[in-house]
């Protein structure tokens, strides 16, 4: 018992495209849909052969098949024309990118259509799993900043006669607020902030260390202690403009923030901003 290459080609391939046409539609991956999919092309694939008609009647059919596999895929998406051709697109690349291989591998275009025929189906699925893994690797680089640049923000606090930048980023989880004054606190790591200070502003602010009072911040991994700063003057940017908020900064201990976002502001903090479309 065995199963012939072309079947197992023909479904994995044809899954891959999906999942591939998919995630470029930005929406969520059923498996169940793409396995339909795959299992209705291969079945297509298997008789294909046995087809004695007129070539423009067997790629009428080939069109007609993808059409049927696009409804399986995306019958409840709105965009239904654009994802259809998507799907086209991602077929016909993986379906190339054998032939593309032989290309690489021979630079001849009739050796390459014969590598194409016999490629091992190894090389067929690791060439469209790399091709896979490389699309879905930009989508996420090119949408990760657009889906971060409402809530990034340039941060400078002025303390202790120094003014210092700080690059910062909305978290809307973030509502801890000073007892004592009512402002909220914009979260910041000690470290990094001591390491802002000149001489001048590091020897103030050693002066001062008793005096900071210090609050408890619960966090999703744990209790955290903050001490608390009254600063002269918080200025955020967004989008070419400036704005004064008032609020405490919290240092926090033994917390690492990332090396793109140094502070946490909270919501109530940028309350009173306009938006980013708004303008000033």
């Amino acid at each position: 018992m065995y199963i012939e290459f072309v079947i197992a080609d023909n479904f994995l391939l044809t899954y891959l495209a999906a999942v591939t046409a998919t995630r470029l539609c930005r929406k969520r991956v059923s498996i169940w849909r793409c396995m339909t999919a795959a299992t209705v092309g291969t079945v297509a694939a298997v008789f294909y052969p046995l087809l004695t008609v007129p070539a423009p009647w067997l790629f009428a059919i080939k069109i007609s098949l993808g059409l049927i596999l696009s409804v399986i895929l995306f019958i409840k998406t709105p965009r239904f024309l654009p994802s259809c051709l998507l799907f086209f697109c991602a077929t016909f690349t993986f379906g190339g990118a054998c032939y593309a291989l032989g290309l690489v591998m021979y630079s001849d275009m009739t050796r390459a259509a014969e590598f194409s025929k016999r490629c091992p189906l190894f090389l067929v699925l690791g060439t469209c799993a790399i091709m896979y893994l490389s699309i879905r690797y930009i989508l996420k680089r090119t949408r990760l900043p657009r889906a971060r640049a409402p809530y990034e923000y340039g941060a400078e606090v002025t303390v202790f006669g120094k003014s210092l930048k700080f690059s910062a980023f909305l978290d809307t989880g973030n509502c801890v607020y000073d007892d004592k004054t009512g402002l909220p606190v914009v979260i910041t790591n000690a470290e990094r902030f001591t390491s802002k200070l000149d001489v001048e502003s590091a020897r103030e602010f050693l002066k001062s260390v008793d005096k900071f009072r210090r609050l408890s911040v619960t966090t999703p991994v744990g209790t955290a202690s903050a001490y608390l700063i009254k600063p002269t003057q918080i200025t955020v940017y967004s989008d070419k403009h400036k704005h004064k908020i008032d609020a405490m900064v919290g240092l926090v201990q033994g917390r690492e923030f990332s090396a793109e976002h140094e502070m946490l502001l909270g919501p109530t903090a940028l309350a009173d901003l306009p938006t980013r479309t708004e303008g000033v």
